[in-house]
């Protein structure tokens, strides 16, 4: 049990050192990557499809629910 427990921790602590050692190299492009999510959240097109899914949401909910009701 101890042994796969240190199996785990070494490995986790690769996966973090691997994982600063990319974001350093990244350097700027994170910021970038940052505003182009941020970009693609905020935009009227996405927006527009967040509200349509999430009304397409309701009504199969309530269509569920009338047919758990009438059951």
């Amino acid at each position: 049990m101890l042994k796969n427990l240190m199996i785990v921790a070494v490995i986790g602590a690769a996966a973090y050192w691997v994982g600063v050692e990319s974001a350093k190299s990244r350097g700027k492009n994170y910021e970038d990557l940052r505003h182009q999510i941020e970009r693609l959240w905020t935009s009227p097109e996405a927006t527009k499809a967040r509200k349509k899914r999430a009304k397409k949401a309701q009504r199969l909910m309530k269509k569920a629910q009338k047919r758990v009701l009438s059951a």
